[in-house]
């Protein structure tokens, strides 16, 4: 749990929110226990990674450190940080990408190619591209012998107050994988799984982002339970899913300036 995420900014607002972060709290606690079941452990910190992580490996004598890329510019200024701190060290940070439906290394062109046209950025992938096949989760995990596994942060440790909830909301959002995968499952055996020319997606919202956005849920594993191996691209949500690849291909292919109206003012 990095401080930076949870700090005040500039202009007066919490960085992440507390119901956003206890949906956080609450996949972190998922994850633990789920891997505790299956033989591992989670080491859970707070404070900075480019400190925390070399003390760490330093600790348990690591090899080589496995990093979750991103795309945005404050994450990847964090990223390497701790790839300069591991350096000094002589340890690797390898990097791997899956946060897109389709791997980048998939696409029928380099991210500096990319259209900037969602519908010929649409056509050409569909044409070319083919989804992964999921990779099944291990049966058991070997971890080293860890003596301080370390407590998880409660929403007051980083600053935060509980969340009042709203008698207006017709929806609870749980984090963690588990209840992700219910909800999942819930979607597709009863929401009517209608083309996109017929049906408006949001009349069956899939209610899937958060899960999705914080990694609970894979892409390929939606893709996969919606789809069926049918590999149909006018299923609503596909075509969302689709839409999210986009967006962060943008991303990494123009960086800050796809926050500039003046880049896409022509588009």
């Amino acid at each position: 749990f990095d401080p930076f995420y949870f700090k005040t900014t500039e202009v007066g607002l919490r960085k992440t929110g507390n119901i956003r972060a206890r949906f956080l709290l609450e996949s972190v606690e998922d994850l633990r226990h789920n891997l505790r079941n299956i033989g591992g452990e989670l080491l859970v910190r707070v404070g900075n990674p480019a400190e925390i992580i070399p003390q760490l490996a330093q600790l348990y004598q690591v090899s080589e450190v496995y990093h979750h890329r991103e795309v945005a510019f404050e994450e990847t200024a964090i990223s390497e940080a701790v790839e300069t701190a591991l350096w000094k060290m002589k340890l690797n940070l390898k990097h791997f990408i899956g946060h897109t439906l389709y791997h980048k290394e998939d696409l029928p062109f380099p991210i500096k190619d990319i259209p900037d046209s969602f519908a010929t950025f649409k056509k050409k992938v569909e044409r070319d591209s083919q989804v992964r096949p999921c990779i099944e989760s291990p049966e058991n995990i070997h971890t080293p012998e860890i003596s301080d596994a370390g407590n998880i942060p409660t929403l007051a440790d980083l600053g935060l107050s509980e969340p009042v909830e709203d008698s207006r909301s017709d929806f609870h959002y749980e984090g963690g994988e588990s209840t992700g995968l219910l909800h999942l499952e819930q979607y597709v055996s009863t929401q009517p799984l209608i083309a996109a020319k017929v049906a408006r997606h949001s009349d069956h919202p899939s209610r899937l982002s958060a899960w999705i956005s914080l990694g609970c849920l894979s892409m390929r594993w939606v893709y996969r339970e919606v789809t069926h191996g049918s590999h149909n691209s006018n299923l609503p949500l596909v075509l969302e899913l689709l839409w999210r690849d986009y967006f962060r291909f943008m991303f990494k292919k123009h960086g800050k300036q796809f926050y500039s109206a003046e880049r896409f003012k022509d588009i």
